[in-house]
């Protein structure tokens, strides 16, 4: 029996976004709710890994977007639009922050973890991204809500600014990203987002670059299994338990949700499936049962093949 998640979860800009247009006046009744904004990102749909300097990285992630990339898509997609400013002058960027929070709170992001300092190990999480909610400047502070388990969170000007800098987070326009004065310019239906964001998932599922740095789709597992098969790099082991595997399995449900609603059945039921073997991968990558993970990985590949074709 299927049955869609509710808990904790690093869906840290969908989050994000959908507390920020509440704050600009979304009805919440007709508002979607954060995993149907994720898939609008397009997160959930595809695969990506990446030869990186400092060690290997998977994600069950498109490979043509990323969080940045993705809210741009879920806004319009919405029928909605905002203001977005990045820049290099931290004063500017905070004189535009000052002036939106007196409209409606605004979505930060992506910042750097490492200068969170109300996290209590936040001197370990420099260099990973997260998403904001700005909702005042007082005196020497910012008011933040932080989907991350930290509802009006108070940050240090001086941290908050180095956070928003996000010199060490590689996607990006450019440092001080701002989205603000969110306006709904259409009023659509689920079923007319549904359609119009099913092309864009056709191309998230496709995408399929194919190195040095960057591979996708049923590549970007095999060389996952292969990396499982010796030696697991510390930044396969660690990433996998800590972050990967939860976020995929909870993607993989709402994406499940998301294509049963567009009419998508044999995708959704794949999905589902993706999302039982993500969980069995996440028990056996807890006890470093490598060997065990890798014929779960090998069904992956089979299971995103199918989705290809469904897609």
């Amino acid at each position: 029996m299927f049955l869609s998640y509710t808990g904790n979860g690093a869906y840290c800009y969908a989050n994000s976004l959908h507390m920020s247009l509440l704050g600009a006046g979304a009805n919440p009744k007709d508002l979607p709710d954060p995993g149907f904004l994720e898939c609008l990102t397009g997160g959930p749909f595809g695969k990506l890994y990446l030869r990186l300097e400092n060690g290997p990285l998977v994600l069950f992630s498109s490979p043509l977007s990323d969080p940045d990339l993705g809210l741009k898509r879920a806004i319009a997609l919405l029928g909605w639009e905002c203001e977005e400013w990045y820049g290099d002058e931290s004063q500017e960027a905070l004189s535009r922050l000052r002036e939106a929070v007196q409209v409606a709170p605004a979505l930060i992001g992506p910042v750097d973890q490492g200068y969170l300092s109300y996290y209590p190990d936040y001197h370990h999480a420099s260099g990973y991204d997260h998403f904001v909610v700005a909702l005042a400047i007082e005196d020497d502070h910012v008011l933040l809500q932080d989907p991350g388990g930290y509802p009006c969170a108070v940050l240090p000007i001086k941290n908050f600014l180095e956070a928003w800098r996000a010199e060490r987070i590689g996607y990006g326009r450019g440092p001080y990203t701002l989205r603000s004065h969110f306006r709904q310019v259409c009023h659509l239906g689920r079923h007319e987002i549904i359609q119009q964001a099913l092309p864009f998932l056709h191309e998230d599922i496709r995408a399929n670059p194919s190195g040095p740095v960057a591979y996708g789709g049923v590549e970007a597992l095999h060389l996952l299994a292969n990396d499982l098969r010796g030696e697991v790099p510390a930044s396969i082991s660690t990433s996998l338990v800590q972050f990967v595997l939860p976020l995929a399995s909870r993607r993989s449900l709402d994406a499940a949700a998301f294509l049963r609603e567009a009419g998508k059945a044999e995708a959704a039921v794949l999905m589902e499936r993706q999302a039982l073997l993500v969980g069995q991968a996440q028990s056996m990558a807890v006890q470093q049962q490598w060997s065990a993970v890798v014929p779960v990985v090998e069904q992956l590949i089979h299971i995103e093949q199918q989705l290809v074709i469904c897609l």
